[in-house]
């Protein structure tokens, strides 16, 4: 079982010097793909890292940018104190009101068995920014899917990825209280042993810049480089161990719940009916990420049709066509159940089961066109 648990929060106290009004830096910008915005670099939001920059006295040495998120980036670091390369996130100092991820997220790892120590940076007027570093890992899954054929990952390494991951969730339901709500590919590191020897032996050679960093003084603002996985892993998996990150979403169970959580695809029926939810939603959401993992496509994608945008409705109807009805002890304590049905929920249970008769698979089993228009469905049309 490996979680996310990050091992040193310390905050910077950074002085900004940049400037993002340039013609040349907005032209330079176009070119780093994927990134967060540069004017995102301010002094309540994102802190500016350059490499070879150092943290906490010395101890951290930055080496390359991993990648970045709503409320963080993540650069890749040398620990000259315990000789190894670790992951440090670094957390925005700005944040929407009531919403204090630096210490909610910290107070979430403390309960987790990790060592956690404060440390400042150089004393000033500058922003603070918490900062978290952990064990570097390799890619995320999203990255490691690629090296299989159509996304798809065999069922053996499968097999063995779910079961550190259902590991993880068990520790963190039962001992640690803790719902995780923002499980996705991007959010499970992947270890392997030639990752580990890329980061022991060839740190330079496990990265693959994708652009070059803009000129001074926005130097800061580079690409990610993510560590770059290793094929030889695929011809021979060697049981891949990995590491469920990132607690920036995450609540205690039974304490205040957000009312939009979870990757919109992964979501689960509760949240998107406005019901209470709790540590289950994590299974539901980690149940259609496997199925999307194994089978190289998501299970529901909420499109009505291939070329129309999501929605809500449209996710709900898929998983009443594939998993049955929605149950009225659920639908009962949702608040979003008139958007979605009508009083009973008899309308959309007889659309259902009109589509299911029209959709059996032996034909033999599929009624004929004059039995379908006594369907209860369409009595009152």
């Amino acid at each position: 079982m490996m979680l996310g648990s990050l091992t040193l929060p310390l905050r910077l106290r950074t002085k900004f010097s940049f400037h993002r009004s340039t013609t040349q830096a907005a032209s330079e910008t176009r070119s780093i793909i994927s990134e967060e915005s540069l004017a995102r670099y301010c002094p309540s939001s994102n802190n500016p890292v350059r490499v070879g920059d150092t943290f906490s006295r010395g101890r951290y040495r930055i080496l390359s940018k991993l990648g970045y998120g709503r409320h963080s980036t993540v650069w890749l670091a040398y620990d000259h104190e315990s000789k190894a390369h670790v992951a440090i996130k670094v957390l925005t100092a700005g944040l929407p009101a009531g919403k204090q991820q630096d210490t909610f997220e910290v107070d979430i790892l403390r309960h987790i068995p990790v060592q956690i120590t404060n440390r400042r940076g150089p004393a000033g007027h500058m922003a603070k920014h918490v900062c978290l570093a952990s064990k570097a890992m390799g890619p995320d899954l999203s990255k490691y899917r690629r090296l299989f054929p159509k996304f798809r990952i065999p069922l053996p390494i499968m097999k063995t990825i779910t079961r550190q991951l259902l590991l993880a969730l068990s520790y963190l339901h039962q001992t640690c209280r803790v719902i995780h709500t923002d499980i996705k590919p991007q959010n499970i590191m992947i270890e392997t042993r030639a990752i580990n020897q890329l980061l022991d032996e060839a740190t330079s050679q496990a990265f693959r810049p994708h652009a070059p960093p803009l000129g001074p003084p926005n130097d800061f603002f580079i690409a990610s480089t993510p560590i770059s996985t290793a094929t030889e892993d695929v011809a021979h998996p060697t049981d891949p161990a990995v590491r469920l990150a990132d607690f920036g979403s995450s609540c205690w169970i039974n304490k205040y719940q957000a009312d939009r959580i979870q990757p919109r695809v992964l979501r689960a029926p509760e949240v998107i009916l406005g019901a209470e939810w709790d540590e289950k939603v994590d299974i539901w959401n980690l149940g259609v990420l496997i199925w999307e993992l194994a089978e190289g496509q998501v299970l529901f994608d909420g499109h009505a049709t291939p070329t129309a945008a999501y929605t809500a409705d449209a996710h709900l109807a898929q998983m009443m066509a594939v998993l049955g009805d929605m149950p009225s002890q659920l639908l009962a304590r949702s608040k979003n159940r008139d958007v979605y049905f009508d009083l009973d929920g008899t309308e959309k249970k007889h659309f259902l089961e009109f589509l299911r008769l029209m959709t059996k698979l032996d034909p033999k089993q599929r009624p004929s066109a004059s039995e379908l228009l006594g369907a209860e469905w369409l009595k009152e049309v």
